[in-house]
């Protein structure tokens, strides 16, 4: 019993730091940080955007791919001008569609994350004029208007959803999610149990939300889930070990880039949308280097 009470306010210490962490205030301009020329949301750390010591060790020996991979959350019209982080998190729909339109005009193919392993195998035909669209969370807004945008412009898209809340108020509901599923045009990805910040917690924790997760979201819509992605962007190599063992084929992370190899392929870089416009879009992609 004094075992349990000890490990209860560890524990409750630990998140307590984690939301001191991620919720503290930061200096911005015009609503968003600047890190390394790339804009961000105060809702992420910056040492999340860096891949973390314990895996630099590893110098890269494999060929490197440009494989841009883009990190949506909510898109849709703010209307609660107080939600500073769904703010910082947005895109509206009309930004949103101009970006599809754009990749549609410059004639460009979407992928899955689930098919990254194999174009850097080779097995996968890839051309530099691709891209892979993300969704964290699993919002419902990606079903009243992501979705039917992606029909429209036939673009394939993956969705991480956090298990435990699907069918909650302004997330996606079973069929909903089922729905986009039978589109084929979305893959079906882990974001954990309860979007819990991974690095901070217990081993045995973040084993549950990794492992149990992608057992309940492959159960209940009988689909394969072969990626994850990590909640917060926050990730260390006992994390990566986790992800490995349960099983995933890659993992998405955070990290700005729109380089991949098959050293990150379990912390794979994304960018986000704010660095786009409809009529810059294709032009940053075809000249990003980094």
């Amino acid at each position: 019993m004094k075992k349990r009470v000890i490990f209860a306010f560890i524990l409750g210490f630990v998140l307590a730091l984690v939301f001191f962490h991620l919720f503290k205030k930061e200096k911005t301009k015009g609503g968003v940080t600047s890190f390394n020329n790339h804009f961000e949301p105060p809702y992420y750390e910056k040492k999340v955007f860096k891949l973390p010591k314990e895996l630099e060790k590893k110098a890269s020996v494999s060929a490197t791919l440009k494989i841009p991979i883009i990190m949506y959350h909510y898109v849709e019209y703010i209307k609660d001008v107080e939600d500073l982080i769904k703010k910082r998190l947005d895109i509206n729909p009309d930004l949103f569609e101009g970006h599809l339109k754009a990749l549609k005009e410059a004639s460009y193919k979407t992928y899955f994350v689930r098919e990254i392993p194999d174009i850097l195998e080779g097995k996968i035909e890839y051309s530099s004029r691709s891209a892979v669209l993300t969704f964290d969370d699993g919002y419902k807004d990606f079903y009243t208007i992501v979705f039917p945008l992606l029909k429209k412009y036939q673009m394939k898209a993956t969705i991480y959803v956090i298990a435990n809340f699907i069918g909650k108020p302004g997330f996606m509901n079973e069929k909903e999610i089922k729905e986009v599923l039978d589109s084929g045009l979305i893959e079906l990805g882990s974001h954990t149990l309860d979007h819990l910040y991974l690095k901070l917690i217990p081993q045995t924790v973040a084993r549950k939300q990794i492992f149990e997760s992608k057992k309940i979201l492959e159960e209940k819509f009988k689909v394969k889930v072969e990626t994850f992605a990590y909640p917060y962007g926050a990730f260390s190599k006992k994390t990566v070990d986790l992800v490995k063992e349960a099983g995933y084929k890659a993992a998405v992370s955070v990290i700005p880039s729109m380089i991949q190899s098959k050293e990150n392929l379990f912390y794979l870089s994304r960018v986000r949308p704010g660095i786009f416009t409809p009529k810059t879009m294709i032009k940053v992609i075809e000249s990003y280097k980094n």
